[in-house]
């Protein structure tokens, strides 16, 4: 009986886009484990059944902890958003169930056949990679698979930048990372705290704290968790913005291509300001801003925002142009659209897939169609 509820709970939660990473691998293991339980979720997210299985649910909540979260986050029903969540079956037919990734298509077409072509050179995933350029202009190339010594201060540790505070005799300079599309890498700054990159992203930053405060420069995705250090705030230049923290962790999205800058707060206070306008952010808070329109979004699915940061694509009712401009920096593909798809998406991808495995299952939906030709990708419906 236990279990049941337990199942119910992580059900419940996917219909309202509550579930934590561990939480839908939960429900993963459930849905694959029998045709039984995949069928039992298939009934009990069907657009037709989900209001009844939210009440019922909440009926046998006796201490009311889904009532309250009914309240916070109420069930929308948008149309037309097509899950592509849950793959099993066909995943095994596809040849990916290795990759750890489920799907099941509700209100789908008729299914078709993909017409993601064979091909024998695949666009692979990107990977851990990046460029350091030092002071005096020396430039290293690092990888997932090195591990050694730069110099007294500089080491490369499983594949992380690592800075030793206490190296002496290393004179004031600025360092920079450069990570380039299909790359990803993250850093551990002089004061010990850890920056994730993303694909076409650039941090520069001294490489020794001296000042009153902890300053970098970024561009691209970035994501932090600051060490804590109440004399010397740290400081995050993009764009003309500031974001302002003693020690907390935020997702900073800046990408020169798209048309809003995202700072979002995951955990403890920022302050995000310009020379005109200020916010101060709490957790689970996203402030957008666009030219010198600034808007602030509360109640933000924080692991939507660094889903990256564990390589991996979660989407939210996201648009195919969305979607692909993800597999463009990822995959450093050219994207082509052929015809105009007006259908939004949902589900959680490994990255480690290469491009047409992805696209097979973006194909399930029956609502969107791929070509691939060298390193070109062409949408149509």
């Amino acid at each position: 009986m236990q279990n049941s509820y337990r199942v119910a709970y992580l059900i419940c939660g996917f219909i309202q886009k509550t579930l934590s990473i561990e939480e839908e691998e939960e429900l993963d293991k459930f849905i694959l484990a029998s045709e039984s339980n995949m069928q039992l979720f298939e009934d009990l997210t069907d657009e037709n059944t989900t209001d009844e299985f939210l009440k019922w649910y909440a009926g046998r909540d006796t201490e009311g902890k889904l009532i309250e979260m009914k309240k916070r986050l109420k069930f929308r029903k948008s149309s037309p958003v097509h899950s592509f969540w849950k793959y099993a079956a066909a995943a095994c037919l596809l040849g990916i169930a290795g990759f750890g990734i489920y799907f099941i298509a509700f209100n789908k077409k008729d299914a078709t056949t993909s017409t993601v072509a064979k091909q024998d050179k695949d666009i692979q995933p990107g990977s851990m990679y990046a460029t350091l350029k030092l002071a005096g202009g020396k430039t290293i190339v690092l990888n997932g698979s090195m591990d050694t010594t730069i110099n007294e201060q500089i080491q490369i540790k499983n594949g992380e930048i690592v800075y030793d505070s206490g190296a002496e005799n290393q004179p004031p300079a600025l360092h920079e990372i450069v990570i380039p599309r299909k790359g990803f890498f993250k850093l551990v700054l002089p004061d010990g705290t850890n920056v994730w990159l993303n694909s076409a992203s650039s941090i520069r930053y001294p490489n020794e704290f001296t000042r009153q405060d902890r300053r970098v420069m970024v561009t691209g995705e970035t994501y932090f968790e600051v060490a804590k250090d109440t004399s010397k705030p740290f400081i995050v230049s993009v764009n003309g913005i500031e974001v302002r923290a003693l020690g907390t962790a935020f997702n900073i999205n800046a990408y020169p291509d798209e048309p809003e800058l995202k700072t979002t707060l995951i955990e403890g206070s920022i302050k995000v300001s310009n020379d005109v306008m200020q916010e101060i952010l709490k957790p689970n808070e996203q402030v957008n801003i666009r030219g010198k329109s600034w808007m602030l979004f509360k109640g933000i699915e924080t692991d939507v925002v660094t889903a990256w940061t564990h390589n991996k694509f979660k989407l939210r009712n996201n648009t195919i142009e969305e979607v692909m401009q993800l597999v463009e920096r990822w995959y450093d593909a050219k994207i082509i659209y052929k015809d105009k798809v007006n259908f939004h998406f949902n589900g959680l991808i490994d990255r480690g897939l290469p491009v047409s495995e992805l696209l097979k299952l973006l194909e399930a939906t029956g609502h969107v169609h791929f070509a691939i030709d060298g390193n070109t990708i062409t949408v149509k419906k």
